[in-house]
């Protein structure tokens, strides 16, 4: 069957990457069966059972780029994963997070000192990013959104740089323009180094006076950074609009559409992700999973395009996405397979009657000899709030 998407339903709920395309495997049946909707669309025009018509050979080429429901990012082969290797990335990418730490941390305090911002300090960090991305985004991504509130600020800013990387390669973007990139998305909100640190850490909602207060942030940061002519103008764009919408109701300049740069635009969205999916001191971070969905239906506030690219780097079930498994099993997601997004590499575990963790396993579900699959997602809340995050950091098999 030619599959022409679902029944009234979001793209983003459903579990195919594409809305489009020739059914071959009676897994994607399983799939959509799965995924309780109770009706979809097939063409019966283009179907397997369909004579072909003359010209097959010339749509034998369209039909190859429709055949694929789950295509590849610019992200890692897949491959086999290699647990050992993987632990060895997580490892890696622990170190990295905390010197760039280390790092953001002095860069905006020596700001709030009235110092200027040191290249010779963030270039090489970037530069180490952007490495540890290319080898494996989903090592450095899952670590650094272990961030514990207090660390927000100066980590935000590290995870905002790692994921502006991994969304420019799944847009094409060569390495050089990746890490300028991710050069933007580290100094996105420097402006915020000029904030009281009472309203940034602020343990309950902002009044409407305070949210003003932080929303100079933007303004604040690029007038300091355009006084220094080692900052490229890029960098400083980013700083001043990354809180611009498509629809033109952002700030500070109410910027719409293709005025706003498109280095703002995915600013914009890996800055809101990171935001709504990280532990605050006055709310619990969102499930990926269940903030890419919510941010898919804000109607007006992020480029489309460019958003279906994010959600196509992290993955259907983004790194750190907890799911019910067919087994009955609990899974958090660690690592994603780029050619079958809906079957990333899991930590499958089983919570004993105190809530503790047990029986923990690592699990590729695109393995032709894995049986188990993904059900659905999210889970018990309770689950996160028992050290649930800290399951990758174990990345051996067993």
């Amino acid at each position: 069957m030619f599959f022409c998407g679902f029944d009234a339903s979001s793209w983003i709920d459903h579990p195919f990457w594409k809305s489009k395309f020739l059914i071959k495997e009676s897994a994607h049946v399983q799939l959509a069966r799965s995924s309780g909707i109770v009706y979809c669309w097939i063409d019966i025009d283009k179907g397997d059972d369909v004579a072909p018509p003359p010209e097959a050979e010339a749509e034998d080429a369209d039909r190859e780029e429709l055949v694929d429901a789950f295509p590849s990012p610019a992200m890692e082969e897949t491959v086999a994963p290699d647990f050992d290797q993987f632990a060895d990335d997580i490892g890696q990418a622990q170190l990295l997070c905390e010197s760039a730490k280390t790092a953001t941390t002095i860069m905006f305090n020596e700001i709030r000192l009235g110092k200027a911002v040191n290249m010779e300090h963030c270039l090489p960090l970037v530069d180490q990013i952007t490495a540890s991305v290319m080898q494996n985004s989903s090592a450095l991504i899952s670590v650094v959104r272990l961030k514990i509130s207090d660390d927000y600020t100066y980590m935000h800013s590290v995870a905002v740089c790692a994921l502006m990387i991994a969304l420019g390669r799944t847009l094409g973007m060569d390495e050089v323009a990746c890490k300028e990139a991710g050069l933007a998305g580290l100094l996105h909100d420097i402006g915020k180094s000029f904030i009281p640190l009472g309203l940034l850490n602020k343990p309950s909602a902002l009044t409407p006076m305070e949210y003003e207060i932080v929303q100079r942030h933007t303004s604040l940061g690029y007038t300091y950074l355009t006084k220094d002519a080692a900052i490229p103008s890029y960098a400083s764009e980013v700083v001043l609009h990354h809180h611009e919408k498509i629809d033109g109701t952002g700030y500070p300049d109410q910027l719409s559409g293709s005025g706003i740069s498109m280095l703002s635009r995915m600013t914009a969205i890996c800055d809101v992700y990171d935001a709504v999916t990280s532990d605050r001191p006055y709310k619990k971070g969102w499930d990926p999973a269940d903030a890419l969905a919510k941010m898919a239906n804000w109607r007006g506030h992020f480029d489309r395009a460019m958003f279906s690219a994010f959600v196509k780097t992290l993955g259907i079930y983004p790194i750190g996405s907890l799911v019910k498994m067919q087994s009955g099993r609990m899974g958090l997601v660690v690592r994603q397979n780029a050619d079958v997004l809906t079957k990333p590499v899991v930590k499958t575990f089983l919570p004993d009657e105190n809530g503790e963790i047990i029986d923990t396993q690592m699990l590729d579900l695109a393995a032709p000899d894995v049986t188990d699959s993904i059900l659905q997602r999210g889970g018990e809340d309770w689950l996160k709030f028992n050290n649930l995050d800290q399951l990758w950091l174990q990345a051996r098999q067993g």
